[in-house]
């Protein structure tokens, strides 16, 4: 199998699940996790990102807590990982300055993307969580002055019973221009 095939199974695999086995993450799975993040390109390579890993049942509680009542499902994640970002280059002042890109915000998604892939291929499933009380998680996990909190992602494994519905994506038609 030619490996832009096995990106895209990959890729293909994975989708968001929101029900979780009471099963731990392995410490050596979420330092892999980690480290396809700090892989990730990003702007003139600020690396801007910090992770903090929530794994324990207190915590992770405490975080859902912070959630929108949208978001009560993430109770059963056994890890939610908090990304965040803060502008540290010229290139994020600059970008956002003349362009209006706040290229610190791609990067940070870029690298929790890698965070997904690398759970997906361990066997993990994971969900993006939007809608959180930020100044809540700031200061229940001590987070300093001048990092935002981006994004969290619940990490575990599914449901034994979970069945992944099918994607709706658009076509390719509907989202490529060649000109």
């Amino acid at each position: 199998m030619k490996e832009e095939s096995k990106v895209l199974e990959l890729i293909n695999r994975r989708r968001s699940v929101r029900k979780y086995r009471d099963k731990p993450v392995e410490r050596e799975k979420i330092i892999k996790m980690i480290e396809a993040a700090r892989l990730a390109p990003s702007a003139s390579n600020g690396q801007p990102w910090r992770f903090f890993v929530v794994d324990s049942r207190d915590n992770v509680s405490k975080i859902v807590d912070s959630l929108g009542i949208i978001n009560t499902w993430a109770k059963t994640a056994p890890a939610i990982i908090v990304g965040c970002s803060a502008r540290k280059s010229g290139v994020h002042f600059i970008g956002e300055a003349l362009i209006g890109v706040k290229y610190y915000l791609l990067d940070l998604g870029i690298a929790m993307e890698h965070i997904v892939l690398a759970a997906t291929e361990m066997g993990l499933s994971t969900c993006w969580i939007g809608w959180f009380d930020e100044r809540k998680i700031k200061k229940l996990l001590h987070i300093p002055t001048g990092w935002k909190v981006v994004s969290l992602l619940a990490v575990g494994y599914a449901e034994k019973n979970f069945k992944p519905r099918n994607k709706k994506t658009l076509s390719l038609e509907e989202i490529l221009f060649f000109k």
